[in-house]
């Protein structure tokens, strides 16, 4: 009886254990791809922010400009 409890320790030991193991890295590596495409998302905003900022400074600009424009005009 006792060399049945060795084997279910053997089978545990190199077969149950390693899936276990490599379920635990595959999920950290999971994790850890998850949070780079989020960095992404949030990386992708924040240029698109900064590339509206700059549409609006060149709108403001033209504005600028067709005042001024108008003034040497008149």
């Amino acid at each position: 009886m006792d060399w049945v409890i060795g084997l279910m320790a053997v089978i545990g030991l190199f077969f149950i254990l390693p899936k276990y193991i490599f379920r635990f890295i595959g999920d950290r590596d999971k994790h850890k791809r998850e949070m780079e495409v989020e960095k992404m998302r949030y990386q992708k905003e924040i240029l698109e922010l900064e590339l509206e900022k700059q549409r609006n400074e060149i709108r403001l600009l033209e504005e600028e400009n067709k005042k001024y424009d108008r003034i040497i005009g008149e």
